[in-house]
């Protein structure tokens, strides 16, 4: 049910630089006016409150609203289309004169401690997701593929980059392009979520062909942006029966990438936390279901109720810090604020899950969640999950706490992060995790560097 095949023949990643499209210094002074998180982590209030922010906010392009009337010919991704193309004619973004790798820092904070995470945009060749080059980890929603799809046929360009990640334990990439750029950067600001983004535009041909050819020897793993990488794909499956003749470096064979190494010890994943509504969890019975959950789980119920919501969080993430690595374990949330630990009995992954799913998932929390509690014992199927009504999820235990306080949601189940190496094992063995089984924080903004899909002009390689 979870297995997907990956091919054992050895293909190279072919990543290469490419004449970046950035906002111009000259028009737009603030760029924490202009940037932005992703599309898919903008909620309807945020988008608006971008788009009051500034003109030439990028939530414009990718985020654009419907109006009354809309048809085929005129809609939201026309309008945003015709608005990019305005941009670059009126110069608020402007073309890089030479192909380069964007080498890029990005300075965070969590849990009191700064990290600074590095990686460089680039253009990456598109390759299915059976062949072992490109390697996905997550489930994808067959909704949000179709709405980029729309906007990438008429905008023709990358806005966001796809998160990947490469394993360089000598870390010789990164310092590669750290040492081959300029040493002033292109961009040095603080964005609206408080992190610090520098950029750095290695043109050197020297090392663009060194990073290059060191890229060829590996895989590369999806972290983030799976639906925009199936869309890529989708888009040049379209572009390829409308151009037959096309060479392999016609720029819909690519997509643009923020390439970060596996090995970064500030490389951070948060958990995307459940949270359950709707008919099937509303009216649970409190015993019986907790009878259910004892068939498979060592049950503790927790001293939650009453705790101030700050005090409650820390409580609650202590009881899943005392669970060893190995092992599997979650907090159930709800009927009344109450709070239990659930411990997945050993036994249960050697005899049951042993049967029902490949070893490098039966270790990961939300795999088991999924499989034994919600398809199992609360019959919500992968459709029923798709329900973004019905199946929310959110990465920050307070705002998850006061959802089940205020009866926003029934039920909750709060998770350990996934670690990275669960990651690349189930991406290496060609496998697909449960939707929203990481979130690399923080997201990587979108609008420091875009890449435009030019028809007429073939991606270069470095040679």
């Amino acid at each position: 049910m979870f297995y997907k095949g990956v091919s054992e023949e050895k293909t190279l990643a072919y990543v290469a630089p490419f004449r970046g499209l950035h906002y111009n210094p000259e028009k737009i002074a603030r760029l924490e006016d202009v940037v932005t998180p992703p599309y898919d982590v903008i909620p309807p209030l945020e988008r608006e409150a971008f788009a009051a922010r500034h003109p030439y906010n990028m939530v414009h392009l990718i985020l654009p609203q419907p109006r009354p009337g809309d048809d085929q010919f005129q809609n939201r991704y026309t309008r945003a289309a015709a608005l990019f193309r305005v941009w670059q004619r009126q110069e608020i973004l402007v073309r890089d004169p030479a192909p380069a790798f964007y080498y890029w820092e990005t300075d965070f904070q969590i849990e009191g401690k700064t990290h600074t995470r590095t990686g460089f945009a680039a253009l990456v060749r598109l390759e299915p997701l059976t062949g072992g080059v490109i390697r996905p980890h997550e489930q994808t929603f067959s909704a949000a593929k179709a709405d980029r799809l729309e906007l990438l046929k008429n905008a023709q360009a990358n806005f966001s980059p796809i998160f990947s990640l490469f394993p360089d334990p000598h870390h010789r990439i990164l310092e590669a392009l750290r040492r081959g750029g300029p040493r002033e950067p292109l961009m040095d600001f603080k964005d609206v979520g408080g992190y610090v983004q520098r950029l750095f535009r290695v043109t050197a041909p020297e090392t663009l062909q060194e990073v290059h050819r060191a890229m060829a020897e590996m895989p590369l793993f999806i972290a983030d942006g799976h639906h925009r990488y199936e869309t890529s794909l989708n888009y040049q499956k379209f572009l390829k029966k409308r151009y037959p003749q096309a060479s392999a470096s016609a720029p819909f064979n690519y997509t643009l990438m923020y390439l970060a190494n596996i090995f970064d010890p500030d490389l951070v994943i948060l958990m995307a936390h459940r949270l359950l509504t709707g008919p099937r969890v509303k009216h649970l019975e409190e015993q019986g279901f907790l009878e259910k959950l004892g068939e498979y789980f060592e049950v503790a119920r927790l001293p939650f109720p009453g705790a101030p919501q700050g005090a409650g969080a820390a409580l609650l993430q202590q009881s899943l810090m005392e669970t060893a690595p190995q092992e599997t374990a979650f907090i159930l949330l709800g009927f009344g604020n109450q709070a239990w630990r659930l411990k997945l009995r050993e036994s249960v992954r050697q005899n049951l899950l042993a049967r029902q799913m490949h070893p490098a998932l039966a270790k990961l929390d939300v795999a088991v969640l999924n499989y034994l509690i919600f398809e199992k014992i609360l019959g919500i199927d992968a459709k029923a999950q798709d329900d973004h009504e019905a199946c929310k999820y959110n990465s920050k235990m307070e705002e998850v706490i006061s959802a089940v306080k205020g009866g926003e949601a029934s039920l909750a189940f709060i998770l350990n992060p996934t670690r990275i190496q669960q990651v690349q094992e189930v991406a290496s063995a060609g496998l697909i995790m449960p939707r929203k089984s990481t979130y690399f924080y923080p997201k990587v903004m979108t609008g420091l560097v875009l890449n435009p899909i030019n028809e007429e002009e073939e991606v270069v390689i470095p040679e």
